[in-house]
């Protein structure tokens, strides 16, 4: 078997295409769960019953879902339960936002249980608010805590973004079927993407681990998800 490197040649713009709209429908994605997993993980730490029950329910449902039958159902079932009919766009990146939402719910939680209590104390005792001491006191050591685990999200956003697929978003792994398919040379394609996203993993992993380095966080105990 020969490996067709003029056919790779001549349909590496068509994937690089598609990659833009990987990297868009991730990085959006990413941005959307990153803000819905601080408000979910303020809510875990809410002295309001409702808030923390509403919270745990979210997090519990969405870490327990099969990102494939959330893509199905969000495309498919939630059209006939409701009616509601969203594009494949809308569904892919609702559906990576809301299984990578709550991973990190529980990464922010358990970075700001990280910061020791008697910092706290500290701030209490020479006046600060409440929301001072969480704004000048906790976040910004909480925030450094979690930016390893925080980066580890975004390339699972990243690598899952190919389950997408499934219902016709034209991204990467939708565009190199459509190829494969019309050329029968499905071994040089596959291997043309899986370098695409090995290339873009190690990029973004080499910039998570400068930001580590900038922020001080290289030696940081990694945080793990608490249930």
């Amino acid at each position: 078997m020969t490996f067709d490197t003029a056919l790779v040649v001549e349909r590496l713009p068509q994937m690089l295409a598609a990659t833009r709209l990987t990297l868009g429908v991730s990085l959006l994605a990413f941005v959307l769960a990153v803000l819905v997993g601080l408000v979910m993980a303020a809510g875990r730490r809410s002295r309001l019953v409702p808030a923390r029950a509403l919270s745990f329910v979210y997090v519990n449902v969405f870490r327990g879902a099969a990102l494939y039958v959330l893509v199905i159902w969000l495309f498919n079932g939630l059209a006939v339960a409701t009616g509601i009919l969203l594009s494949a766009l809308t569904v892919g990146v609702l559906a990576l936002t809301l299984l990578n939402s709550a991973y990190l719910a529980e990464v922010f939680r358990a970075a700001i249980s990280g910061v020791d209590h008697g910092q706290l104390e500290a701030g209490n005792a020479i006046g600060l608010s409440r929301w001072d001491v969480f704004r000048r006191v906790v976040a910004p050591q909480a925030a450094r805590i979690a930016v390893p685990a925080t980066g580890n999200h975004l390339v699972d956003a990243l690598k899952d973004s190919s389950i997408l697929a499934v219902i016709a978003v034209p991204e990467l792994m939708f565009v190199t079927n459509g190829i494969a398919q019309t050329t029968f040379r499905p071994f040089e394609l596959y291997v043309t993407a899986a370098g695409i996203y090995l290339a873009i993993v190690f990029v973004l992993s080499w910039g998570l681990r400068r930001l580590e380095r900038r922020l001080g966080v290289s030696g940081t105990r990694p945080v793990a998800p608490v249930v």
